[in-house]
Parts: structure tokens; sequence; C-alpha cells
């Protein structure tokens, strides 16, 4: 194990349990991103802590409460996020109906499988928050999702360097407030 990772570098693939733990583990070990993480209103900023052919783990930083991923897949990763500092909303899409949105504040953590579609933002109103999120295999690509003129839902294949953000009309919020 590297001393500095509070994790053995995995030789395959790891389940959503399995990145939680990471992610927890990581997300309580400041030291191994805290001073490469960049905090501005700008954007939602993010530094890798550590990627192999098997795992991708990220730490980022949330702002603004204008910082809003849109609803989104993992195309073929699993992964688990767990809050560090503030309050993140998990909004997970419903068709024909409102999202379902829980607020996962600080020491809370989530995961999930390659099939999951949901979104992420702060809570409204929360303040700056920070998330650990820990995927396998390494997250390289995602599918974006949005209401496009017509009408209809389109994902939106996207890398996973360009940063995650809304591609059209998201629906309603969960909270009942515009984001």
């Amino acid at each position: 194990m590297n001393p500095s990772l509070p994790f053995d570098p995995p030789d395959q693939e790891l389940t959503p349990a399995e990145l939680e733990k990471i992610a927890i583990a990581v997300g309580e070990q400041s030291s191994l991103w805290e001073d490469d993480l960049r905090r501005t209103t700008a954007e939602r900023t993010y530094c890798d802590v550590f990627t192999n052919e098997h795992l991708g783990v990220w730490a980022i930083s949330w702002m603004a409460d204008e910082h809003d991923t849109g609803y989104h897949d993992h195309t073929t990763s699993n992964g688990a996020v767990y809050v560090v500092k503030g309050t993140i909303r998990h909004e997970h899409l419903r068709l024909g109906d409102r999202p379902v949105g829980t607020a996962v504040p600080a020491g809370e953590s989530f995961r999930f499988d390659p099939t999951f579609i949901h979104r992420m933002r702060p809570e409204p109103a929360a303040g700056p928050t920070v998330t650990v999120h820990a995927y396998s295999p390494p997250l390289t690509d995602t599918g974006q999702y949005a209401e496009c003129e017509d009408g209809l839902l389109h994902r939106h294949p996207s890398p996973a360097d360009e940063q995650l953000k809304p591609h059209g009309w998201q629906g309603t919020p969960s909270t009942g407030s515009a984001p």
C-alpha cells in the first residue's frame, strides 16, 4: 500500500460498496487533496487524487449555488460520493413526475452503478461544499441528459474532463426553487 493512500491500489474493477469505503477514507484524509483543490465561485473545480486502470478518485469543490452537474450517467463506471463539507443535493430523474431529491450533508455518502441517472448541486443556501468521488473503472466519459428544443429527452455524450453542466432544461428541481 502507498503510505499516503488509505487504500491499496486495486488490480480489478470495484463494486459501489468498495468505492464508497474508498471515497470516505480519502475524504477523511484531507492532506491527499486539500492543497490541490481550487475554490472559486466562477466554476466547480476538481483535483485528481488517484487514478490507475481500475480506479479514479477526485475531490470536487462546489462554491456557489449555481454549480450544477445537470442530469447525467457515468457510462460504464460504478461510483460513490462522500460529502466532506457542506451539503450536496442529490436528485434522481423521474419521468412524468417531479424528481426525487435528497440533501446529503457532510459525513454522509451514497453509491451507484452505471445505469444510474442523477444530478448533483449544492443544497441551496448551504454554503461551500466539498465532495470526494470514486469511480471504477475510472470515469472517461458521461452522458448528459436534457429536454431539448424538440421537447424530447436527449443524451449528450461528453468526455469526463469536460465540466458537467446542464445541457438544456432540467425540469423542476426537487426543492421547488430553481438552482
